[in-house]
């Protein structure tokens, strides 16, 4: 009985596709106002309990038709049994190095590395205080600064505490501060800009803060 009404459900809607455009928007209205006028009548819980069967009826009619519209495989989704991202294609063509690297940029590439990481400064007189740093620093510097690792990531790559890597990073980023610090308010010839005004006054504010 069921599989009747459905086949017959069907049948009326390709009918009802194969009509004029005029004819079937006259059908939708003259449906929607008898809905509204079988809404407005409802009282009881059972007159309700019709008027959500309709709205339930409707609901499946339009999903059914959405479906025929859908890219996929009849009722299977199109992601169905997809591979996972990283299987067909690295998951390292979506990262910013990669993307620069398809536009022909390949200067961040070259430097990617952690004893590089001064060449990936544009103002000289950062890079010429990161390339004065060890060897160790720059490389817990590149973790953190461009890989963005916490630090007890960083300590199982190097096979050291987190308490270990946290000390040479405050201390590390500390010395780096006292250096910028040093070059802004010294007397050679800078063009300060509003972020580098900025941290002197924070810099500033914190050495006051500290006494």
């Amino acid at each position: 009985m069921l599989d009747f009404e459905k086949k017959n459900e069907q049948t009326n809607d390709t009918a009802t596709e194969n009509q004029p455009v005029g004819t079937k928007r006259l059908k939708r209205e003259l449906r929607a106002e008898a809905l509204a006028r079988i809404e407005g009548a409802a009282r009881t819980q059972d007159d309700f309990g019709k008027v959500v069967e309709i709205w339930d009826k409707l609901d499946a009619n339009r999903e059914r038709k959405e479906r025929y519209h859908e890219i996929g495989r009849s009722d299977v989704p199109l992601d169905y049994e997809a591979a996972e991202d990283g299987v067909c294609f690295p998951r390292d063509l979506n990262s910013f190095i990669w993307k620069q690297v398809q536009k022909g940029e390949f200067i961040d590439a070259i430097y990617n590395c952690p004893y590089e990481i001064h060449e990936l400064v544009t103002d000289e007189y950062i890079s010429n205080i990161m390339n004065s740093l060890s060897p160790e620093q720059k490389e817990i510097l590149y973790y953190i600064a461009v890989k963005g690792y916490s630090t007890s990531k960083i300590a199982c790559i190097r096979g050291q505490t987190d308490r270990n890597i946290r000390k040479v990073r405050n201390s590390l980023l500390k010395h780096i501060r006292e250096k910028i610090y040093d070059y802004l308010t010294s007397d050679k010839e800078h063009n300060m800009t509003a972020r580098e005004k900025l941290f002197i006054e924070n810099y500033r504010n914190m050495i006051d803060n500290s006494k």
